[in-house]
């Protein structure tokens, strides 16, 4: 589902993905996979309905994956709030995200690439 976003699928199919995965990883007690989409399902929803509704549970989601250490997320988080902030011209937020991500990236055994996605957007901010 990853690179529905960085190969142009229509968001709406993509969201439609997003959310039937989302059950069944609920369904199955899949809920590290299920943490993990949530930063890719809050990206799809803010460009398709222009919202930023979700800021609660981000912030929330973000705490949490600071205090269980799950790198991961967290660089998930950093990398769709990049992606979002730029497309919606926040340009300071999307450079401060690149710049969270990059500090985290250091403790982490490998880098997230995302199929071009990240180096992409890095040199446009």
């Amino acid at each position: 589902i990853k690179v529905g976003i960085a190969s142009g699928l229509n968001l709406k199919e993509l969201e439609r993905s997003i959310k039937k995965f989302g059950k069944e990883m609920i369904e199955y007690k899949q809920t590290t996979v299920y943490t993990q989409m949530q930063p890719m399902a809050w990206a799809v929803s803010d460009l398709i309905h222009s919202t930023d509704e979700n800021n609660m549970e981000r912030n929330s989601l973000l705490k949490q994956a600071v205090e269980t250490n799950s790198l991961v997320v967290e660089c998930d988080m950093y990398i769709f709030g990049a992606f979002v902030a730029y497309i919606y011209n926040n340009y300071d937020l999307a450079a401060y995200l690149v710049q969270k991500r990059r500090e985290l990236e250091k403790k982490m055994s490998r880098k997230s690439f995302l199929f071009g996605l990240i180096a992409f957007y890095d040199g446009l901010i």
